[in-house]
């Protein structure tokens, strides 16, 4: 997905939040967006709007001098998630196709995307997702080729979320499949690290790797090689959040392999994907 003119303000939005987040007087946020508009207007229209996000994100960070300014929000995120935990855990085990609920209660911890929203209510999002579902669904398709493999490549979105995918990925382990679960190399907005991931345990029931890269989604230019090659080669990926679907929808790898779950927040990934703003989807391309 490439960038539009409408991604731009998105880039100032996450700006200003970031420096909200560490505390900077609106003073100097003027300083630092107008020194910001410097680097946007040289950003390559061709990259995704996750590439150019994380450019713009990253630049903010050294501009306040604060490498980690939601450290302390992706912390609550995560335990506010983990007191739910056992709740989400009885909605499971109530009658019913129990991976099919587990990837509505995932995308339910979509919502907890600081980023872009700050603030949310995940009891209401818990209850939307449960019992309406996905407006795009590509449930039996993955299903049909989740039995055709032994092993699921999930790549990870934010803390908070990680605990509502590891609900997922305990659901996928039980019916016997190994999952790799990815977070991202150093701290970007509120995306998982494995930081996060060895917080909330998903160390003990899934291999834990990062993409080697603080980018936010996928960019090619800038992850492992040992990420790009299980990637390449994983049968079945499961890819969470708008950055994984910006950075991956275009690629050829994705076409039936790579299953996008995630909540729509933009009007330019719902025009890509073809469902309305703040509906849920699970699907292939």
């Amino acid at each position: 997905m490439k960038a539009t003119i409408d991604c731009v303000h998105c880039y100032l939005k996450q700006a200003v939040s970031c420096m909200k987040m560490a505390g900077i007087d609106e003073d100097t946020q003027h300083e630092i967006i107008y020194k910001l508009m410097d680097y946007i207007k040289d950003y390559d229209r061709a990259d995704t709007p996750a590439g150019n996000s994380t450019l713009a994100v990253l630049k903010t960070y050294e501009l306040i001098n604060n490498d980690d300014p939601y450290k302390e929000v992706k912390k609550q995120s995560n335990d506010l998630a983990l007191q739910l935990y056992p709740r989400l855990k009885d909605i499971i085990d109530e009658n019913g196709d129990r991976l099919y609920k587990a990837l509505k209660i995932s995308v339910a911890g979509n919502v907890i995307d600081l980023g872009i929203r700050r603030s949310f209510n995940i009891e209401e999002e818990l209850k939307y997702s449960m019992e309406t579902g996905f407006a795009k669904d590509h449930y039996q398709a993955f299903a049909k080729k989740l039995e055709q493999v032994d092993e699921v490549l999930f790549l990870g979105d934010n803390s908070g979320e990680i605990v509502f995918d590891k609900i997922l990925v305990e659901e996928l382990v039980r019916l016997g499949k190994r999952v790799t679960y990815v977070v991202k190399e150093g701290p970007v907005l509120n995306d998982s690290t494995m930081e996060d991931a060895l917080y909330v345990g998903m160390d003990k029931v899934a291999r834990v790797m990062t993409t080697g890269s603080r980018f936010l989604g996928v960019s090619f230019k800038h992850i492992s090689r040992k990420f790009a090659d299980v990637l390449n080669n994983a049968p079945l990926v499961i890819a969470k959040g708008q950055a994984n679907f910006e950075s991956l929808e275009q690629e050829k790898m994705a076409r039936d392999r790579i299953f996008f779950l995630l909540k729509i927040k933009c009007d330019e990934v719902s025009k890509t994907a073809g469902v309305q703003m703040g509906d849920l989807a699970f699907f292939t391309v």
